[in-house]
């Protein structure tokens, strides 16, 4: 019996990709945050550096470094709005661009005014970071990897601070202090250039990616096409969920950014480190917050199948905050210089628990306008940023003393564990 013959019969089977386009846009993602974070912490290496240079005292160091804040808070609802309206994309690339350049700029300008203008437009560019990451992490991520990806997405923070350290350092003593803002700079123009290759709005348009992958997202994230999104604005403020997030968001970032741009200072003049040892030891906090904010995404993800979503939000960030200020205090109080390095990598590791989730609660909330709602509550950890700095810089110069500083820090993040149980939910209450 002869077999028969079929013409043009030849099936083609789509492999499965073993990398998946999800997983470029994610690290991509979580490099832009590396970068943001290299070019706004690199000055806090060199700060004490510059102010013997220029004869810059701590109430002015901690002025330049609000100057970045209040650039950052301009943008901060802008940008997120942009993102949901047209599409998170291109808004992250022109930003980053636009931060590099002015991290480049930084070691040409002539006097201080001159840099706290830098330091402000360098605030406008990052300012579209965070928006646009968890605009394009609501269309290309499904609901029960959210927590996750968002965790990868803000440990870029804590790497970017950890590997500034070390590498601010050896360019410094090789070269002055100006190199690291030169090669920092250049590394993020080079990634605006491939992330405009690597990344679309909308994961339909991409052209990589497989029906198999497209199936798997569903239409958690598919489905969100960003020119229908509608922003309800009116809406958005007469919900209670909003107020919390917006304003616990400021008792995490105070701390944040009171450790960010103070720590290596804080560890030389306060417990009298060397700037070798700042560059080897200073790493330890963000090595810690690195892995804190991954394994935060995974836990909360990991509760969410047991408990109620909103229960697997707040857990971690009880942990996260209440770890926080007893640490804080415990470095506060410690005469050891090397038990005050311990103490104070515990509790930025805590810190570091609470990012995942505050910018994961954001696409729970309202998926549809995540960018929008992320961008209100970063202008209130913005306008913490803003504050942070120059009080810091202005309760040491007052008192003499980094106790102060410290003991404020942990009273903060304990008014953050007691607002979280009253002020935050995971339920969807937009779009």
């Amino acid at each position: 019996m002869t077999k028969p013959i079929l013409e043009n019969a030849e099936v083609k089977v789509q492999k499965p990709r073993k990398i998946k386009a999800r997983w470029w846009v994610m690290f991509f993602i979580f490099l832009s945050t590396v970068l943001a974070y290299t070019d706004r912490s690199n000055i806090s290496i060199v700060a004490v550096t510059m102010m013997e240079e220029f004869g810059w005292n701590e109430q002015q160091f901690g002025l330049l470094a609000s100057a970045f804040f209040v650039g950052y808070l301009l943008l901060g609802i802008p940008a997120g709005w942009m993102s949901d309206k047209w599409g998170g994309v291109k808004f992250l690339a022109i930003g980053v661009a636009l931060w590099s350049v002015f991290t480049i700029l930084t070691p040409l300008a002539w006097s201080f005014a001159s840099i706290l203008v830098i330091r402000f437009l360098l605030g406008v560019g990052e300012a579209v970071n965070f928006p646009s990451h968890t605009s394009v992490v609501s269309r290309w991520s499904p609901l029960h990897t959210r927590g996750r990806w968002q965790g990868l997405n803000m440990s870029g923070m804590a790497l970017g601070v950890m590997i500034t350290a070390p590498i601010t350092t050896w360019l410094t003593g090789k070269f002055n202090w100006h190199a690291s803002f030169y090669v920092f700079g250049a590394l993020g123009i080079i990634w605006a250039i491939i992330w405009l290759k690597v990344a679309t709005d909308n994961p339909k348009d991409h052209p990589y990616i497989t029906d198999e992958e497209l199936a798997e997202m569903g239409d958690d994230s598919t489905g969100k096409e960003s020119e229908t999104v509608k922003i309800a604005w009116s809406k958005i403020f007469r919900v209670k969920e909003v107020w919390g997030l917006t304003l616990i968001y400021f008792f995490q970032n105070y701390n944040w950014y009171l450790y960010l741009t103070w720590l290596p200072a804080y560890f030389i003049k306060a417990r009298g480190f060397t700037m070798l040892k700042v560059g080897i030891y200073g790493a330890l906090p963000w090595l810690g917050a690195f892995i804190a904010m991954n394994l935060a995404g995974i836990l909360s993800d990991y509760l969410g199948k047991k408990y109620s979503l909103s229960q697997a939000r707040r857990i971690p960030m009880y942990i996260s905050f209440l770890g926080t200020a007893i640490f804080m205090a415990l470095g506060a109080y410690t005469p050891n210089e090397w038990a005050a390095l311990a103490y104070i990598t515990l509790s930025v590791t805590c810190l570091g628990i609470n990012f995942t989730i505050f910018w994961t609660l954001p696409i729970d909330i309202a998926p549809k306008t995540a960018g929008t709602l992320s961008g209100i509550m970063n202008t209130s950890g913005t306008i913490a940023g803003i504050i942070a700095p120059a009080l810091t810089g202005l309760l040491i110069v007052s008192f003499g003393s980094w106790q102060y500083v410290l003991f404020l820090g942990a009273t903060l993040a304990l008014i953050g564990a007691i607002l979280t149980r009253f002020m935050v939910s995971a339920k969807q209450v937009l779009d």
